[in-house]
């Protein structure tokens, strides 16, 4: 059981959680210098011994192993082929154990109702309770490889296929409350394992900062009778100047007040509070969308590392009609400094208009493109025999008949996409500033 503290003049609940001190760290944290110092790897394909049982391995089963006779199920699916694996973390954030003399009463269960609270005493100078939770690693891949981008479409689909599948599983948790999915590329990131993964927690509360974006949300449709993001995403598209990608199901605009150099937020054009609602077609087009961008990224700036992170309103949340769930994509090109921390006011060095013009370039300036042959990977440790396939994609041909690829690339032209609908659709709610 981790223990949370909470700063009562910020509003602010911190965990503690020693315990990730003990991580293996693939980084050499010297400068400038990322590579895998070890040369051995618990997330490839062989070492499954070294991992906690998993939860969920696609392909394999077509239910979460948790869900019934997870004994039999989780060792008849450890011996079958697996491209994608989740597995609890070995040295959780959070936790789901609970110490018997150790239940929190009801206020402590939901620490957010601390905002409410305006006035402090003696008493409440030192708050602190204890949290549960859970915290997973998502295994992208049995072979060793750096990046989500190596992967097929159809391999990086199954990827965002067990992110839905973990977080309807929690959400069904009825003591807990929130839960993020987030990846770590890079040592700048947070990363500590090389092998392409990413990562969900979820906790028994709701941050603090959660909280305050849905009470916006929410103010925002209690005013307007209208979504905030719906609204943002119609005047972009209107715009065109911070579009990097459009598709069917999806807008990608580096926000109009990032606090990132080339941050992207990954919008659906249907109003959605949850990112676990959407469909299978909707699975496949981001996972696309996000391998469009990352690799934009990734081959604008190869060096940078990078956050990516799914935002979805709480397990409980008061109006989740106002909620539009998000995908964020947070380069990390310079350091948090001293203005920033003594002031919460963020210096960004580069527009996103700029960022935006630099990122489209990148999606179709490219007129071959590597594609990895399912199985195969582009990046890590080279295989003898590995094959590569290539296909070219004239610019010409991109620019003049859009409808042949998937994504549209924005030209600035508002005429050249639809435009959204703002009334929220009935099926969900909504949530997520696009400011990062």
């Amino acid at each position: 059981m981790n223990e949370m503290r909470y700063d009562w003049l910020s509003d602010r609940w911190v965990i503690f959680a020693p315990n990730r001190l003990m991580r293996p760290d693939d980084y050499d944290r010297s400068p400038r210098c990322e590579h895998d110092s070890s040369g051995h790897c618990p997330f490839c394909s062989g070492s499954e011994h070294e991992t906690p049982d998993a939860t969920l391995i696609l392909p394999g089963s077509d239910t979460d192993a948790t869900t019934s006779n997870r004994a039999v199920d989780l060792q008849r699916l450890q011996r079958k082929p697996w491209l994608v694996r989740v597995v609890p973390n070995k040295f959780p954030a959070v936790n789901a154990s609970m110490p018997v003399d150790a239940s929190p009463c009801e206020e402590s269960r939901h620490p957010e109702s601390r905002t409410q609270q305006q006035e402090c005493g003696p008493s409440d100078l030192f708050q602190r309770r204890q949290t549960q939770g859970a915290h997973e690693v998502i295994i992208e891949s049995p072979d060793h490889i750096s990046s989500i981008t190596g992967l097929t479409p159809q391999h990086a689909a199954l990827v965002f296929e067990a992110y839905r599948r973990r977080l309807n599983h929690w959400r069904a948790h009825s003591n807990m409350r929130y839960a993020v999915v987030f990846k770590n590329y890079g040592a700048d990131a947070g990363a500590s394992l090389i092998h392409s993964h990413s990562q969900l927690i979820c906790t028994d509360f709701v941050p603090n900062d959660i909280l305050r974006i849905e009470n916006r949300m929410a103010q925002y449709h209690r005013t307007h009778q209208r979504c905030y993001v719906c609204d943002v995403l119609e005047h972009e598209i209107q715009s065109g100047q911070r579009i990097v990608s459009e598709s069917e199901h999806f807008v990608a605009i580096c926000p109009f007040a990032s606090r990132f150099p080339f941050s992207v937020s990954i919008l659906p054009r249907r109003h959605r509070s949850m990112y676990e609602a959407c469909s299978d077609d909707e699975i496949q087009d981001l996972s696309r969308m996000a391998q469009l961008i990352l690799r934009a990224l990734e081959q604008e700036h190869p060096r940078a590392a990078y956050n990516y992170v799914i935002q979805s309103c709480s397990f409980e949340s008061a109006s989740p009609e106002s909620f539009h769930w998000r995908l964020k994509i947070i380069p990390r090109m310079c350091k948090v400094a001293g203005f920033e921390w003594g002031s919460d006011c963020f210096i960004n060095t580069v527009t996103p208009e700029e960022a935006a013009v630099s990122l489209r370039k990148r999606c179709v300036s490219s007129t071959t493109h590597r594609v990895p042959v399912e199985g195969v990977p582009v990046e890590g440790v080279p295989i003898e025999g590995a094959r590569v396939e290539e296909f070219s994609v004239p610019r010409s041909a991109l620019q003049s008949n859009p409808s042949d690829s998937p994504f549209r690339i924005c030209s600035g032209n508002p005429a050249a996409t639809p435009r959204p609908s703002s009334t929220p659709h009935p099926e969900t709610p909504s949530h997520a500033t696009t400011n990062n």
